[in-house]
C-alpha cells in the first residue's frame, strides 16, 4: 500500500534492539504523543500541526509492535517494555522532562511513566485511556479473541486489510459516534499502519495477544499507587460516547490523581481526535501552553 504523506515524513531511531519510527514537528516546548492499539502515530496527524504552531516540538513514536517500528521477532512488547522504550526514546533525544499526551494503550504507558518516572513528566494528558482493569473492554474482547483463532484468525486479519471491511469493523466497534469521521484517508492510514501486508498483520496479531495477557493487564492496576502521588498538572480529555472506556473511567482517574486540574468532556467516541480534531487540538494547545 502506498505511503501517505504523514508516514513518508517519519524518522527512525534505534532504542536497544528496536528501530523506532517517529514523527517530529515544530520547535519549542517538547510534547510526547502516545497512540493506542491497534493504531499508530498516524492518529495525531490532525493535532500535531496546531501544537507545532502553538510553540511545541511534537514527538510521536510508533509503539513497539505497531506501525513502522520494528523489533526482533521475539521482542517484549508488554507495557513495561513500552515504558522502557519511551524512557530510552527521551534519553536518546536528550529530553529530561516533557509534556505527555496518551490515548488508549498510549494512555496506559503514560500512566506508567507518571507513576514510575514522575521527574520526566511536566504536564500529563490522558484521553480515553486503558486504565485499572478496564481493558480490553467487554465489547473489544470478541474482536481481539477472533484475531487469535487458529486459521480463522488469519482469515479475519486478512479481511481487515480491506479498507471497506475495516471501516465496517470500526463502525461495529463504535470507535466513533459520528460515522462521517471514518473518511477514506483515515481508514487507509489505519490499514496501512498495521494490516496492509502479512508482516504487519502478524505483528498486529502478536500485539493483540498481549492485550489478553493477565500479567500485562495487571500493570495499570499496579501503577495506581504511583498515580496517587502524581501531583503534576494533569488534564483528562475524554470522549463521552466511548462504548469501551466511558467517562466513568475519567471520573475514577480524577479521584485518584491529585494533579488533575481539568476534565474536558467532548461528545465524541473513542477516536475523539478524528471526530473533533480542532477542539482536541485547541484544548491541548491551551493546557500545554508554554509558560510565559
Amino acid at each position: 500500500m502506498e505511503l501517505d504523506t504523514f508516514s513518508l515524513a517519519k524518522e527512525f531511531i534505534h532504542i536497544g534492539d528496536a528501530r523506532v519510527a517517529y514523527t517530529e514537528h515544530g520547535d519549542g516546548s517538547p510534547v510526547l504523543l502516545l497512540h493506542g492499539c491497534p493504531f499508530s502515530s498516524f492518529i495525531w496527524r490532525n493535532v500535531i500541526p496546531t501544537l507545532g504552531e502553538a510553540g511545541h516540538r511534537c514527538l510521536a513514536p510508533d509503539l513497539l509492535g505497531l506501525g513502522d517500528t520494528e523489533t526482533p521477532s521475539n521482542a517484549d512488547w508488554s507495557l513495561p517494555a513500552q515504558l522502557a522504550m519511551v524512557v530510552g526514546f527521551l534519553d536518546a533525544l536528550g529530553l529530561e522532562r516533557i509534556d505527555v499526551v496518551g490515548h488508549d494503550h498510549g494512555g496506559a504507558i503514560a500512566q506508567l511513566l507518571a507513576a514510575n518516572h514522575p521527574e520526566r513528566v511536566n504536564r500529563l494528558v490522558l484521553s480515553n485511556a486503558e486504565a485499572y482493569d478496564n481493558w480490553p473492554s467487554g465489547d473489544e474482547r470478541p474482536f481481539v479473541v477472533a484475531t487469535q483463532l487458529p486459521v480463522l484468525g488469519a482469515l479475519f486479519r486478512l479481511a481487515l486489510s480491506s479498507p471497506m471491511t475495516f471501516k465496517l469493523i470500526l463502525t461495529a466497534a463504535k470507535a466513533v459516534k459520528d460515522r462521517s469521521a471514518l473518511t477514506d484517508e483515515l481508514v487507509a492510514g489505519y490499514v496501512r499502519a498495521n494490516l496492509s501486508d502479512p508482516h504487519k498483520r502478524a505483528k498486529t496479531a502478536r500485539f493483540l495477544a498481549g492485550q489478553l495477557a493477565p500479567n500485562n493487564n495487571r500493570c495499570t492496576l499496579d501503577a495506581v499507587d504511583g498515580l496517587r502521588r502524581f501531583d503534576h498538572p494533569t488534564m483528562l480529555l475524554w470522549g463521552t460516547e466511548d462504548a469501551h472506556f466511558g467517562p466513568e473511567w475519567a471520573d475514577r482517574l480524577a479521584a485518584d490523581i491529585p494533579g488533575v486540574r481539568r476534565k474536558e468532556l467532548l461528545p465524541a467516541g473513542h477516536l475523539l481526535m478524528e471526530e473533533d480534531p480542532e477542539r482536541v487540538s485547541d484544548l491541548l494547545a491551551e493546557f500545554l501552553a508554554p509558560a510565559a
